[in-house]
């Protein structure tokens, strides 16, 4: 079946992109539609060429159930949102509701810091997305300390009943662990009205982690971005079975955002002198639990600032306890009227996503910086307690306790201007086709009191439903001489979906090719439930493994010495990339999936393709290149000579065999390759005639893997993230 995307506004009809399934598969809706250029998402419309069903196959047989029963009432979703930060969470979200009329009814009610005038009136932007805001609260009592933080809780109880009483939802979303979430959250449970709440179980380290876990407990179902924040909801006694894994909405917008024209955006705000990677953004709010150690940490950051001497986009702080004050230092600093800054209330989210992606640097202590940043790979400096327990990527350098100005100075020495990995700690851009599929499955039918599971967690915690578990996996690349193969490898060692195609002569032909396989083995892995980690390649040849790039190849992959693998891949997947020579892959699979699991240390030997002899029988077409197994055919055609050299280079294999026993003592000796098996006994021969006593016992092997190559590019992945996952 093949399905375009088209988009429809104003009865204008945009071409899209074109998805390609097999009969009988589920299509995933592709969430990079979000990423428009425009602030009102235009309305998808689905065209279908062939006889198919484009949707979720079993939310299409349970919607004919429903219709047949005379249930197809429509689920009333309310989405309330109360400041700049959740909105970016929550507009994905909203965009999807509102694109599925058939489905959804959408009431949006805007509270908090949105209808402030000294926040930017960000309620505006709501606006600007096209969606009908049916109720605007103003619940903010100003003082911006604590007690007008308990009073702005107290204001927000006193008038949400009304609201909900009028709307009557079946369900509300909730976002995060701000203090209007909790009295949002409060007033739904009690009034006994579903709450779905997004990004629960996570940690940062203020009384946000509070508030968050307050809501956890009043939510009946929960959307997490991470595996760790899944865990500690588990953890905190909450019904798996309702619990969705997603990652975090934002990124279904901000991974299709960075190649999207940026100078216009970047002049705009920061003048037209400014480069690309030769700004800084600062983002910096109030710990409200050590008011008076975030001011003091406020102001050494702006002196660093200044003394740092780049232009620098400095946006005023969120409505907490101590933002006044903070206001107050970035006056008393002339930061409004200093040359190199530029001080703003609000940037739209779609233009903030292209100012972070190429700037040079961002410091603060959003959790923007920790999380979203991550996906473009810029460089970080986060500042105090306020996101210390939050999962980051590489690109976060932690300033916990920055008591003077040089701390903070030398930060910024050391990460302007760098260049990280991608990281998807927090989402791989599929989140709100996930988070809809959830909704549709809410049965309102089933009892609304909250069940808690008390017994203990164990360790490895799974349930067999897909929109909850999925396989943690790597992409593995294998560049042959003859052909270029992408797998999709589980946890375990299971090539979940493999392709092959021959290897282009040319280098240009062959970049484009392998960006075309990893992005199209991407998306299948959605379909198939894996959630992809990182990319993994094995090449032939000399390698950089640090910096990802082929130095020299052997002379079977033409027009491929000095090449950068890692950027061109990294850049169009937003994953980490880690490249290492055949070899070394091939001992890496052996440590991981092989026999040399679990041992100290091994030796590895690849059995590399020979000259031969053609004989009669043999056939081998023109353009293909003689390899090792004509050898093979050759030799057990009678080839007198293929024989002869079978043995001279299974004595000469064995003889180094001999030389690596005596020198570096393995306990194992593997031997890899499809000669492998031929060679064995000729070797264990050599050993027994040639090598000393001590290690005659030392056993040789014939590797049982059937891809090692994919398996060992698959393995640097594995091993390294699930390190820093747990």
């Amino acid at each position: 079946m093949t399905a375009l995307w088209q988009l429809n506004r104003e009865n204008k009809q945009l071409p899209c992109s074109l998805i390609q399934t097999t009969p009988g598969t589920e299509l995933v809706l592709q969430s990079f539609c979000y990423g428009m250029e425009i602030n009102v998402y235009p309305q998808w419309k689905l065209c279908l060429q062939g006889p198919h069903e484009f949707y979720f196959k079993n939310l299409s047989q349970k919607r004919r159930a429903m219709e047949k029963n005379g249930d197809n009432r429509k689920l009333r979703v309310c989405v309330a949102t109360c400041n700049r930060a959740d909105y970016s969470k929550l507009a994905p979200i909203m965009f999807g509701i509102k694109m599925e009329p058939e489905f959804f009814e959408l009431d949006v009610v805007v509270l908090g810091s949105h209808l402030i005038d000294d926040y930017g009136n960000t309620y505006r932007m709501i606006e600007q997305d096209d969606f009908d805001i049916n109720t605007r609260l103003h619940t903010i009592v100003r003082g911006e300390d604590e007690a007008a933080m308990v009073e702005s809780v107290g204001l927000a109880l006193v008038k949400l009943p009304d609201v909900l009483n009028r709307l009557k939802p079946d369900i509300m979303i909730v976002h995060g662990d701000r203090f209007d979430a909790l009295a949002l959250a409060t007033s739904a449970a009690l009034m006994n009205i579903r709450i779905l709440h997004i990004e629960g179980g996570e940690v940062s380290g203020t009384i946000d982690d509070s508030i968050r876990h307050a809501i956890t407990k009043l939510a009946h179902y929960h959307v997490c971005c991470t595996r760790s924040a899944e865990q500690h909801l588990i953890s905190m006694c909450e019904d798996h079975d309702r619990i969705l894994l997603a990652g975090c909405p934002s990124y279904d917008k901000l991974l299709s955002a960075k190649n999207k024209d940026y100078m216009s955006i970047i002049r705009m705000w920061l003048g037209d002198d400014v480069k690309s990677k030769d700004y800084i953004v600062a983002l910096q709010h109030p710990v409200t639990t050590d008011i008076k150690h975030s001011i003091k940490m406020f102001e050494l950051t702006l002196d660093a600032l200044i003394s740092f001497n780049k232009r620098t986009l400095v946006l005023f702080p969120n409505i907490d306890a101590g933002s006044k004050e903070m206001v107050r230092v970035m006056r008393k600093k002339g930061i409004e009227h200093h040359p190199n800054f530029r001080a703003v209330k609000h940037v739209p989210f779609d233009q903030f996503i292209q100012l972070v992606a190429h700037a040079g640097c961002m410091i603060g202590n959003s959790s923007c910086g920790v999380r979203e940043v991550g996906a473009f790979g810029t460089p970080v400096i986060n500042l105090g307690t306020r996101q210390i327990g939050r999962e980051t990527g590489e690109n976060v350098l932690h300033v916990r306790d920055a008591d003077t100005q040089d701390k903070i100075l030398q930060a910024l020495h050391l990460q302007f201007g760098k260049q990280y990995p991608c990281s998807k700690i927090y989402g791989d851009g599929n989140a709100v086709p996930r988070i809809l599929k959830f909704l549709k499955s809410i049965d309102l039918q089933e009892p609304l009191q909250k069940k808690f599971c008390f017994p203990p967690v164990k360790e490895n915690i799974s349930q067999d439903i897909d929109h909850i578990l999925e396989t943690l996996s790597a992409l593995a690349v294998d560049l042959g001489g003859t052909n270029l193969r992408v797998a999709i490898v589980s946890m375990k060692g299971e090539i979940v979906k493999k392709y092959t195609q021959f290897n282009p002569k040319t280098y240009e032909e062959r970049i484009n090719l392998i960006l075309q396989m990893c992005v199209e083995a991407a998306a299948e892995a959605v379909k198939l439930n894996c959630r992809i980690l990182g990319v993994g390649i094995s090449t032939g040849g000399r390698v950089n493994p640090r910096e990802g790039v082929v130095l020299h190849s052997t002379k079977l992959i033409q027009e491929w010495n000095s090449v950068d693998l890692r950027t061109p891949l990294s850049d169009t997947l937003h994953l980490p990339v880690w490249v290492d020579n055949d070899g070394n892959c091939a001992a890496l699979a052996e440590r991981k999936f092989g026999q040399g699991k679990g041992l100290e240390n091994f030796v590895t030997l690849i059995t590399g393709t020979e000259d031969l002899l053609l004989v009669e029988g043999m056939s081998v077409p023109k353009d293909e290149a003689v390899s090792a197994v004509h050898l093979i055919q050759a030799a057990k055609l009678g080839n007198v000579k293929a024989q002869s050299i079978l043995r001279t280079a299974g004595t000469a294999l064995g003889l180094g065999v001999v030389n690596i026993l005596h020198t570096i003592n393995p306990s194992l000796v593997i031997l890899s390759g499809v000669l492998a098996s031929h060679y064995i006994h000729i070797v264990k021969d050599v050993i027994r005639q040639q090598a000393l006593s001590s290690v005659q016992d030392v056993d040789v092997v014939v590797s049982d893997l059937v891809d090692p190559a994919l398996l060992g590019a698959a393995s640097m992945v594995l091993d390294y993230t699930t390190r820093r996952i747990c």
